[in-house]
């Protein structure tokens, strides 16, 4: 195709817009070939592609009836896109330094609370080590009261059975008191084992599921 062609094309392909911008279409592209020379217009016409590819070109950058574009050898540029593009491109990057501020202020917040988070845990750790002193004296003291009631019992058995002999009313008092301190030694000795055997494992159940409970919700929050 050469130059009379191309442009007799291009300017029936053109015929449904208005005058004005179809001589200024026309008008742009004469100019361009003439700038190019003879020895380099059919390179050019090649390389501007077919007049079917510009019309379409021309139309579609036309919508804004072309008071915010210009003419070039590839078509009709909208410079309203661009500058739209331009302002789409500000709001994402205005967007992307928001949230890494926000990522920064919630990092600093972090670290600064984190004594605090530090003071919780060592409070928290604090209260169920007291916690679990604490029942194991009362267990220790249960058992040394149990046995110590025990060795007293038997010590008031042997003196009673021995008064028996010569104070009769005087020995069966003591093997009665005896038996009363055996009995309460002997619910001291189960409650020892109880606490021993049942309240301990408990209490040591609970403060390891608050730990692992409380460790986790910290570790989920810091991932």
């Amino acid at each position: 195709m050469n130059r009379l062609e191309f442009m007799q094309k291009l300017e029936s392909l053109l015929s449904d817009i208005s005058d004005g911008e179809r001589e200024e279409a026309l008008q742009y592209y004469n100019d361009y070939l003439n700038d190019a020379g003879v020895e380099n217009e059919q390179e050019v016409l090649e390389s501007l592609g077919t007049p079917e590819k510009i019309a379409k070109t021309i139309k579609e950058g036309l919508g804004d009836n072309g008071t915010t574009g210009e003419f070039t050898e590839t078509g009709y540029k909208d410079y309203t896109a661009q500058h739209e593009e331009k302002n789409e491109v500000i709001k994402k990057k205005e967007k992307s330094s928001l949230s890494g501020g926000m990522i920064a202020i919630i990092a600093i917040l972090c670290i600064l609370a984190s004594p605090l988070l530090v003071s919780i845990a060592g409070g928290l750790l604090s209260a169920g080590v007291g916690i679990f002193v604490g029942v194991l004296g009362f267990f220790f003291g249960i058992a040394l009261a149990g046995i110590l009631l025990f060795v007293t019992a038997i010590v008031l058995l042997v003196i009673g059975i021995g008064c028996l002999f010569y104070a009769p009313l005087a020995g069966v008092c003591l093997i009665g008191a005896s038996l009363f301190v055996g009995g309460l030694s002997l619910f001291f000795i189960w409650l020892s084992v109880w606490i021993c055997l049942r309240a301990i494992p408990w209490l040591m159940r609970v403060v390891s599921d608050l730990f692992s409970k409380l460790f986790r919700k910290k570790g989920g929050e810091k991932a």
